[in-house]
């Protein structure tokens, strides 16, 4: 009933219309509540849910590397039950019947006949006159009877020819009408056999060949088999929702810490790939293709989860993590017997992946850059600080911050970074001048200590600052960045050698 009701709600026009914008609308919704929850913080919870997301992906991956490996192949199994139907005893041959010809009357006239005797005639002149005649006529009958019985055989022969051709020619028409009949049979048997085959395909998945006579024994595997369009479809479009939702986190959470513009080209590509995965449904039917997108998904993931679990993060970890997402590249492809060429994409997305973060492109989850301030009279206590009286361009961002230095005092960066609790991790600061003649930012300092070393767990941050003395008026750029890794953020200020109009402002690190 209630479906009934769908399918007349469906017919509408306006529905129909509605229905053209329902992706796009589950797309942005699954990406906002994704910016929305993660975009503040990322619990064990989450974890979870996208490692579920991963799992997932990783069945239905295994599932569309389904192919017939050998179409014409039977298994052990399937020649028992040929073997079992066919040990049918068949049917003796009969003998054709001997056809049994007649003698003619002039042999059995002939095998009738007994000889005269010689002592029987008698003397008698008129005796032997008719025995004389008697015996012309028997000489004669003699002469004629072998010419006439071989004629009679001759024709009684003919005659048992021509009806053992006709008893021949009925029994070839009754067995071919019986031949034409079985085929009938066969035929109708078949068409109901491939019926069934045909429901059976698309209930379970499974579609089944026609056997040729050159069958091969092969050992059934899972993964022999062909899916139905029906489930293809369906297995596409459940990868298309796995891999959505690892793309929308992802983007999120490394567009949280990208600090570098390299960084930040990455977290574009996830994000391209993220609207493209809307548009590659049909494309998810190529193995190769899912392939290489589970790769991808899976190294940035486990980059992403290994520090929530063995807290720390490094070039080890993202090691790590790619080799364990490639190797389960290569464990689907060792159970696909699929050619090896098919992991040409993965392989390659690997390598990429590994010279990125070696050339610091890759952002340093899950670290996060959660407050930057540039200021003067720090004070540890209480993190706090003065800072500018900001004007109303400098709240909006359209104008950088500056910093009035009063009686030569030092200049003070202050930061918070989050971490995952119990996660620890080496920073660092680098401290970038603007030559006023060229324009470019030139690396003046590269500072980090013991007390730089974050201790992931505070909601709001781990706080910690860098300060420089001799701070010459002109716009600087300060990073904060893993040590010896990339940048997790940065801020931009100027310097300048006089007190402000608007007076300072207290602040303090949240």
């Amino acid at each position: 009933m209630g479906m009934q009701f769908v399918e007349k709600l469906r017919e509408k026009p306006a529905v129909q219309k509605l229905e053209k914008f329902f992706p796009a609308i589950a797309f942005l919704g699954g990406f906002a509540w994704d910016s929305i929850t993660l975009g503040q913080m990322v619990y064990g919870s989450d974890i979870l849910i996208l490692l579920a997301y991963y799992t997932g992906a990783l069945i239905l991956v295994i599932l569309l590397s389904a192919q017939l490996e050998h179409p014409e192949g039977w298994t052990t199994e399937r020649l028992q039950a040929l073997a079992k139907a066919q040990a049918k005893p068949k049917p003796a041959a009969v003998a054709p019947k001997a056809t049994k010809v007649a003698p003619s009357p002039a042999e059995e006239k002939s095998e009738s006949a007994e000889p005269v005797s010689e002592d029987s005639v008698s003397e008698n002149p008129d005796v032997k006159i008719e025995e004389s005649r008697f015996r012309r006529a028997a000489a004669f009958i003699a002469e004629k009877t072998p010419a006439r019985a071989k004629e009679a055989a001759n024709r009684a022969a003919l005659e048992a020819k021509e009806a053992t051709a006709k008893a021949a020619a009925l029994a070839s028409a009754k067995a071919k009408e019986a031949a034409s009949r079985a085929a009938i049979e066969a035929k109708d048997a078949a068409v109901k056999a491939k019926g069934a085959a045909t429901k059976f395909a698309k209930n379970v998945g499974y579609e089944s060949t026609a056997i040729p006579e050159n069958a091969i024994v092969v050992r059934h595997r899972f993964l022999d088999r062909e899916w139905s369009e029906t489930w293809k479809q369906r297995f596409t479009w459940a990868v298309q929702f796995f891999f959505g939702g690892l793309f929308s986190a992802l983007v999120v959470c490394y567009f949280k810490s990208s600090g570098s513009l390299a960084s930040f080209l990455l977290v574009i590509l996830l994000a391209i790939l993220l609207v493209g995965n809307e548009f590659l449904q049909k494309k998810y039917e190529s193995f190769g293709v899912s392939l290489a997108f589970f790769c991808l998904l899976g190294t940035m993931f486990m980059n992403f989860a290994i520090p929530h679990l063995v807290h720390r993060i490094g070039f080890i970890w993202f090691l790590i993590s790619t080799v364990l997402s490639f190797g389960l590249c290569l464990f689907i492809w060792k159970i696909s017997h699929r050619k090896k060429s098919i992991l040409v994409a993965p392989a390659l997305i690997s390598i990429f992946l590994i010279v990125a973060y070696i050339m610091n492109w890759v952002p340093p989850v899950p670290l996060v850059l959660k407050q930057k301030i540039a200021c003067q009279n720090f004070d540890k206590a209480s993190y706090s600080c003065d800072v500018d009286d900001p004007s109303l361009l400098q709240m909006i961002g359209l104008k950088i911050p500056s910093v009035h230095r009063v009686d030569s005092s030092e200049v003070y960066f202050l930061t918070s970074v989050y971490a995952p609790a119990k996660l620890k991790a080496e920073l660092e600061y680098l401290w970038y001048y603007q030559d006023p003649k060229t324009g470019k930012y030139m690396l003046t300092d590269r500072i980090s200590s013991g007390r730089m070393m974050i201790n992931g767990g505070r909601e709001s941050g781990f706080r910690t600052f860098t300060r420089k003395k001799n701070t010459p008026p002109g716009k600087y750029r300060v990073e904060i960045a893993y040590k010896n890794g990339a940048v997790i953020g940065s801020g931009t200020f100027e310097v300048f050698g006089e007190p402000p109009e608007d007076g300072f402002v207290r602040d303090t690190l949240r």
